[in-house]
């Protein structure tokens, strides 16, 4: 890199919910971020459902108009848990507000796009990043085409490829086979209607909206029910023929069909759902599995990763989104407090510190996805008919109470002088029984953490 000054305040690689939440709430706390995106255009993008969590709706809602689009867009639902051949076990419950709201990805990225777009903020189609630079008190990226761009500060929330690795810790971050892949799908609710038995079964006048867990021993099925469109997927055994962590991973509806009547006997409900699935809709998602990384940050400060490039989550988590979204407040606000105290000086203390505060929470949400799948293949019907709150896994206060930016705010002083003296931080935003310790996925399989 050459002496040039840095050009912008802010670039962020992605425009995924982490990139654009984070160029929000940048914005918001008084900077001038550009959004640098692969993809060609506004195109559409693909996906099925996606949880998000109490703490996110409730940074949402510091956006009017963007609350209010994910408000009209999330889904209202009551859930029911099935065996695997449709008998239900428990439920209805009505999904309380600890577990936040359910909303189709591609609705939730067009609301974050339409505000993003609306408070100004710059996006730049076809920027293929293929480096992530930084030197003395700047950082930058190079594109494919050989253009460096600089900043002060580069911000890596284009997800589980992320060339940041490199100058992040320096080695890729190693993954492993689960063993399971998930087919998911979204199509028409009309089209689903159609078919006789869901239509008198679940019928949205009379139901309102339903999502549905199908647990079998060794896999388990969701369904959910909505207005507009009906979500399905099916976590299972995997071969490793046709999955990929790729939205374009697609596969048949009739090899579909074998997979799920191999797997035994499955709810007749949830079958027509998926013989109804229009052709070329399904796609066939690996589940890979991580070691947790600890560093997010460069060795100067200066280029920092959020969401799935610093932390990616299996769907069974069910708060991927979520600590994406609170990456995004949290960083925007240690950049701010750190750049009222030193000028852009501060940086690389606003970025370590958002990693010191956040690794430890995020840590353990992630092994809570590794188990609560494991877990999901051990139900007792018998006790679940006795307390039907076992299969339910009620999120726990510490989970859905935090506050990200307000966490930032008040620790953020004591957690620099922890980083500059070498004491020992104490974050809070976690289980009061948890000890942090580094793991990877073979302690997890061992049962060492």
């Amino acid at each position: 890199m050459d002496s040039l000054e840095p050009q912008f305040d802010i670039l962020i690689v992605g425009a995924g919910l982490a990139g654009l939440f984070c160029a929000l709430e940048c914005k918001r706390q008084g900077f001038s971020p550009i959004i640098l995106e692969l993809r060609r255009d506004l195109e559409q993008p693909v996906g099925d459902f996606i949880t998000i969590g109490p703490t996110a709706c409730r940074a949402f809602s510091k956006w009017p108009t963007l609350y209010e689009a994910f408000r009209k867009a999330a889904y209202d639902t009551s859930i029911y848990y099935h065996k695997q051949n449709g008998e239900i076990g428990a439920g209805p419950r009505k999904v309380s507000e600890s577990f936040g709201w359910m909303v189709l990805r591609p609705d939730l990225h067009k609301a974050l796009m339409d505000t993003v777009l609306a408070y100004g903020i710059e996006v730049r189609y076809r920027q293929h990043v293929v480096e992530f630079l930084e030197k003395d008190d700047k950082a930058g990226v190079k594109l494919a085409d050989g253009e460096v761009l600089h900043a002060d500060i580069v911000i890596a929330a284009d997800g589980i490829r992320s060339r940041s690795w490199t100058i992040v810790g320096g080695v890729e971050p190693r993954t492993y086979s689960s063993g399971s892949a998930i087919f998911r799908c979204a199509y028409s609710t009309s089209l689903a209607m159609e078919i006789p038995s869901i239509r008198t079964n679940w019928n949205l006048q009379e139901k309102g909206e339903t999502l549905h867990i199908f647990l079998g021993p060794v896999s388990h099925g969701i369904m959910l029910v909505g207005k507009e469109k009906i979500c399905w997927a099916w976590m299972h055994r995997d071969d490793g023929t046709t999955s990929q962590e790729s939205w374009s991973a697609k596969i048949s509806n009739s090899t579909t069909r074998q997979q799920l009547d191999a797997d035994g006997e499955w709810s007749p409900e949830f079958l027509s759902v998926v013989d109804k699935t229009p052709a070329n809709s399904i796609i066939h998602w690996k589940l890979v599995w991580r070691d947790m990384q600890q560093t997010w940050t460069s060795p100067g400060g200066r280029v920092v990763q959020i969401g799935d490039a610093a932390h990616a989550f299996l769907p069974s988590s069910g708060n991927g989104g979520t600590q994406a979204l609170e990456d995004a407040v949290s960083l925007a606000c240690c950049l701010r407090i750190a750049i009222d105290r030193q000028g852009s000086a501060g940086i690389p203390t606003a970025t370590r510190i958002h990693n010191t505060l956040r690794l430890e929470r995020v840590s353990f949400i992630q092994q809570v996805g590794f188990k609560r799948r494991h877990a999901y293949y051990n139900i007792d019907w018998e006790a679940v008919k006795k307390d039907p709150s076992i299969v339910a896994m009620e999120p726990q206060k510490w989970l859905y109470e935090h506050d990200p930016e307000k966490y930032a705010r008040e620790r953020f002083e004591e957690c620099r002088d922890c980083l500059e003296t070498g004491k020992i931080f104490v974050n809070t935003n976690k289980p009061e029984h948890y000890t942090f310790t580094p793991w990877t996925v073979a302690d997890l399989e061992a049962g060492k953490i």
